[in-house]
């Protein structure tokens, strides 16, 4: 099984299963229909191959292997079996942020460096909460699902410091539609920007400054 974006390694392993399979289908399509829109919050388009999915028979979450590049993927899922745009949280669409952001993490010594310390997937969330806010933007979600999603994004940090700087982050960000990509951009072609984590929110003040 393959769409644009995505291709299950292992799909014939469940071709027994012909509900599964069908609700799996319906939901890559549907994933991939916003796939232009985190494309236009990170700023590009998607240059690499086909993001592989390896799939299992649990109900369990995803988690996306930057080494091997592949997400693995529980096919009963619970978000796989919601309805779209319900569908639009966590498993599949959470992965995606974060094979896009391994662009420009790969790089890095320290591949949580944009957490700020925090032991918590900060920029990620913050990553998904822009796209949420494209989504929106262009009623593909409505006011009550939009925060209903960021509400759970802020439940799921957890720790205060956590939510802080993902509040911190969405401030700068939601100030202007590109704020992100031109984050990213910055960040890309910056060789001493958030590359030492002490020097971690002397960087971030910097970025603001060239955000405002």
């Amino acid at each position: 099984m393959k769409t644009a974006h995505y291709i299950i390694t292992n799909s014939n392993d469940f071709n027994n299963d012909t509900k599964a399979v069908e609700k799996l289908n319906c939901y890559l399509n549907d994933i991939e229909s916003i796939f232009p829109e985190i494309e236009k919050v990170f700023g590009n388009t998607w240059q690499d191959s086909q993001i592989n999915i390896e799939l299992n028979d649990s109900k369990g979450g995803a988690l996306y292997i930057p080494g091997d590049d592949v997400v693995k993927m529980g096919i009963y899922n619970r978000n796989i079996q919601k309805e779209y745009p319900e569908n639009l949280w966590g498993c599949l669409f959470h992965e995606t942020h974060h094979a896009f952001l391994n662009q420009i993490l790969k790089n890095r010594k320290d591949r949580e460096i944009f957490n700020g310390g925090c032991n918590r997937e900060v920029f990620n969330y913050s990553f998904m909460a822009t796209t949420y806010f494209n989504l929106r933007e262009k009623n593909i979600i409505d006011e009550q699902l939009y925060q209903k999603f960021l509400n759970k994004l802020e439940r799921e940090l957890k720790d205060d410091d956590a939510v802080k700087l993902f509040k911190e982050y969405n401030d700068m960000i939601f100030k202007k539609s590109d704020n992100f990509s031109k984050f990213i951009s910055v960040v890309k072609t910056s060789d001493l920007l958030f590359v030492d984590r002490n020097k971690f929110r002397k960087d971030l003040d910097e970025i603001k400054k060239l955000l405002n």
